[in-house]
């Protein structure tokens, strides 16, 4: 940033009275504007002024930032007046389509860096979506590629539309589609801005992601298929959904448009999200409804779960799951319990003969509840949101589904004499909304708003996410305590004064909910700007990997008895079983892949005369790679697409990426891990067959 802030001092003539101290001190594209409009005498608003809380705003500002390519004409929407140029902003007070622009009274020549913007965004819209539809530059669309919505200081929401200063997607990058990848803060080519008189932007505000549902499907003979992979499946007549957040939807598939005319048999079908768990993370799919040939049957409790972290599924026959997994945290449901669910929740005769499949499901949104507990001096008039009734108390719960503002409250038919104890709890908050912060705003007893001082969140049981209000049995910060402001300095378990709870016939609580990451893996640190740096400028390498039913095998890279460095290869390079304790060289051909760059790989094995021998199905098929598992866990490297074929057999689609270990290891089979799924269908090769794992790696520095 210094480097490009020196360049730009050089540039720019008009500066040259800046001081190479303020060159070294400035490390940010908000200092740089600061000094920016400090030279071209216009002053900066009064820091208080800035540091308005964004919470008292009604609603959030919507604008153009922008600064032409010397910086004669710029609009921040910060109070000041820049001369010869009319913005045209709007107050965002809901999710929905809006329309922002600029005027410059003289024509304004390049670019030097633009983007939309939106005051208190993220504190009024928390964790929304910005979707650019049009750019209209002197009335004329255009063109505009992929852009992201993101905040530099967890205040200001912005989608970057020219920005010369990022060089690195930042690591709160969001994006309605559920992919950030493709993402680019240069969205514009930098010659449509060479002569300016207007530019307008129309966008969209959006609270969930856009995806699309559609069911998986193949027949018993694996000839009528669809897989929704851009693949064209012989005619099959597809209705797929656009969801766009919670609500009820319908897909469908049509057979009679086929050479066949119908789909014979099941050999396996789920409901899915194609990139759910990015686009609507933790939401549940809720069947109501499947339809064969028009007719409903019947269906069993079915479960939501992804098997790549990517999609997001039901199975409704997977006759590859025994039963549901466990140590899977992407299992759910949507009435809070697994239990008595399948993955095969329909009797597989009827599909014996398919025309047409429907499924009317609902995509049910993650939801909590808040509630005030509460116990007076003597523990007569209590309330825990436990099951139990609570005589001569009525309670206001509600329920949460993500950041926002909230009331609960108390009602006594006799007043609470004293208290003994009071705190807002969210039921289990540290599963549905893991790393939110509840920031208290205003408590009132009696209807009047009483005295607050300085709350904290945090968990007894790793559950329950609480801020105590007064509880006299804490005497230091527990360890999760947390807040919003990342400032605990002042906060307590004791946030009013007993006098104000001495009588009580109504208490209200008035709180944030707001936005959090879940905690980084206990003892494990998060990865450093030069770590991730290092990782994307690295090279490596993947390398095919199984296990047989009767152990042949080639284990991963790295293991210390059979790895590719164990004497000097020698079981790494074959294909090995064993004759009781003896080894014995089955042969084999292994097409290993050098990954330098973003790209698509493939590894391969290539069997020898003796095949795998009388061995019949695989216990593992992976590929092993020197990819830091740290860094495709945070989203540095991503490991995709990934694909299988067995000899001459259809190609299959499955990505789960094991990151357990030190390094990625991309799992196709594995029946000692429960998290991956059986559904790669294959003939066990023969003699002199080929296996091809193909996978596609992005993040790389090209």
């Amino acid at each position: 940033m210094r480097k490009i802030f020196s360049l730009l001092l050089a540039a720019m003539m008009v500066f040259t009275m800046f001081s190479s101290a303020v060159a070294e001190e400035t490390t940010d594209l908000a200092a740089l504007l600061a000094q920016l409009r400090e030279y071209n005498n216009q002053e900066a608003p009064a820091e208080e002024a800035a540091e308005a809380p964004a919470e008292e705003a009604a609603a959030a500002t919507a604008y153009i930032m922008y600064a032409n390519a010397d910086w004669s004409a710029q609009y921040w929407h910060d109070g000041n007046e820049y001369a010869g140029v009319k913005a045209t902003t709007v107050d965002v007070t809901e999710t929905g389509s809006y329309t922002v622009g600029l005027e410059f009274e003289a024509e304004s020549a390049g670019v030097a860096f633009a983007a939309l913007g939106l005051k208190d965004g993220e504190k009024v819209f928390p964790n929304h979506y910005l979707k650019i539809n049009e750019i209209r530059v002197n009335g004329e669309a255009i063109e505009v590629d992929k852009g992201y919505t993101s905040s530099d200081d967890q205040v200001e929401t912005r989608m970057n539309i020219y920005n010369e200063w990022v060089s690195d997607l930042p690591a709160d990058a969001r994006s309605f589609d559920g992919y950030v990848d493709d993402a680019n803060w240069i969205i514009v080519d930098k010659e449509a801005f060479a002569a300016v008189k207007s530019i307008e932007i129309d966008f969209d505000l959006m609270k969930y992601g856009q995806d699309t549902a559609y069911i998986m499907f193949a027949d018993a003979t694996w000839e009528r298929q669809y897989w929704l992979d851009g693949n064209d499946y012989g005619g099959v007549t597809v209705t797929n959904a656009t969801i766009t957040g919670p609500g009820d939807y319908t897909v469908g598939l049509d057979f009679t448009t086929t050479e066949y005319g119908k789909a014979a048999g099941v050999a396996f079908t789920a409901l899915g999200i194609k990139k759910g768990e990015n686009t609507f993370p933790g939401m549940m799919l809720k069947i109501n409804d499947i339809r064969i040939n028009g007719e409903s049957v019947a269906f069993t409790k079915g479960y939501t779960s992804s098997d790549d972290q990517v999609e997001t599924r039901m199975n409704v026959w997977n006759e590859w799951v025994p039963a549901v997994p466990e140590n899977d945290a992407t299992v759910r449901s949507f009435d809070g319990s697994v239990e008595g669910a399948s993955a095969q929740i329909v009797d597989r005769a009827a599909f014996e003969e398919v025309k047409t499949y429907e499924i009317d499901f609902t995509l049910v949104p993650i939801t909590d509840t808040a509630y005030i507990m509460y116990a007076d001096s003597a523990w007569t008039m209590q309330y825990w949101l436990d099951g139990n009734e609570y005589a001569g108390v009525k309670a206001t719960n509600v329920t949460v589904d993500g950041p926002g503002t909230y009331t609960v409250g108390l009602e006594f038919e006799t007043p609470a004499a004293g208290v003994a104890f009071v705190a807002l709890g969210i039921k289990t908050g540290e599963k549905t909304f893991p790393g939110y912060f509840i920031d208290v705003k205003e408590i009132k007893v009696n209807g009047a708003a009483i005295e607050l001082g300085k709350a904290y969140t945090s968990s007894d049981d790793k559950i329950e996410t609480r801020a105590n209000i007064m509880n006299e049995w804490v005497s230091d910060l527990p360890a999760d305590a947390r807040r919003a402001d990342g400032n605990l300095e002042g906060a307590a378990p004791i946030v009013v004064s007993k006098d104000a709870l001495a009588e009580v016939s109504s208490i209200e609580i008035t709180f944030e909910y707001i936005y959090g990451e879940p905690a980084v893996e206990e003892g494990v640190a998060p990865m450093t700007e030069d770590e991730k740096a290092a990782a994307i400028a690295a090279d490596y390498n993947a390398y095919f990997g199984f296990q047989t039913e009767n152990y042949i095998f080639r284990n991963t890279w790295d293991d210390a008895s059979y790895g590719k460095d164990v004497e000097d290869g020698k079981w790494f390079g074959q294909m090995t079983g064993w004759d009781g304790d003896v080894a014995v060289n089955y042969g084999g051909t292994y097409v290993d892949a050098a990954v330098t760059g973003n790209g698509t790989y493939s590894v391969s094995l290539t069997t020898g005369e003796m095949g795998f021998g009388p061995d019949t199905f695989f216990r593992m098929l992976n590929v092993s790679t020197d990819i830091p598992s740290k860094a495709v866990k945070e989203g540095v490297i991503t490991i995709s697409d990934v694909t299988v074929k067995f000899g001459e057999g259809r190609t299959q689609s499955m990505t789960y990426v094991n990151t357990s270990g030190d390094y990625a290891r991309i799992c196709l089979v594995d029946e000692y891990d429960s998290k991956v799924g059986t559904d790669v269908a294959y003939t066990m090769p023969g003699a002199n067959e080929t296996i091809v794992i193909s996978f596609t790696v992005s993040g790389l520095a090209d």
